[in-house]
């Protein structure tokens, strides 16, 4: 049997972690990911011991979370970030968590989610709010992230713009976050955030290796 070299493992066990805690996939996908992660080591393993150590590395991230969380307090920044969220659409401001790879692909699909908002609403979207995967991942490592926002109309000017983002700071300073801005329409909204968010899912258990 080969096994994975110790900076292989250790990339694998860090993957894991910041999906888990990231908590936007279930645990199935994140098992995929972090298989297509494994195809790209250098170790050559057999499938099924890249198998073995994906679902290792899931059992550790999943069970310091779990234990973890316990002692959490009841309200969470995540959770204030998600009513604040909840909060910008009730003002028909669509705002989308962990939204596309990147900032460049979240500009240009964001409109699709607007025109779902409108047509499953009825009502017409005033702007957005949203952060991307790689957002997530800084969130979660970092404790820093951050909003990108814009008017809904394509053609709005420059204050109509700078009035979304306004209104994002204000939601999260009203959930007792701590938005970072300059007002400035090429700068997006920052917040330090202690990413804290509950798994909810299944408990993973680790794959028996058999011996002949």
């Amino acid at each position: 049997m080969t096994k994975m070299t110790t900076d292989e493992r250790d990339d694998l066990k860090m993957w894991a972690r910041l999906h888990v805690r990231g908590g936007y996939e279930p645990l199935e996908e994140i098992e995929e990911i972090l298989l297509d992660y494994a195809q790209d080591f250098r170790s050559p393993l057999t499938d099924r011991d890249r198998q073995i150590e994906v679902r290792n590395a899931l059992v550790h991230a999943v069970s310091a979370l779990v234990e973890e969380q316990d002692s959490w307090p009841v309200l969470t920044d995540f959770d204030r970030l998600s009513l604040a969220f909840d909060m910008l659409e009730e003002e028909d401001i669509v705002a989308r968590q962990h939204f596309t790879c990147c900032g460049t692909c979240g500009a240009a699909e964001i409109g699709i989610e607007m025109d779902d908002f409108q047509d499953m609403s009825g009502r017409e979207p005033k702007g957005y709010v949203f952060f991307h995967q790689q957002d997530t991942e800084s969130a979660v490592e970092s404790g820093s992230l951050y909003i990108s926002y814009g008017a809904a109309d394509a053609t709005a000017s420059p204050e109509e713009n700078i009035a979304i983002g306004q209104r994002l700071h204000d939601i999260l300073q009203s959930v007792s976050l701590k938005p970072v801005w300059d007002g400035k329409i090429n700068h997006r909204v920052g917040l330090a955030i202690d990413w804290k968010r509950r798994w909810e899912g299944a408990t993973p258990k680790p794959i028996k290796r058999w011996f002949y």
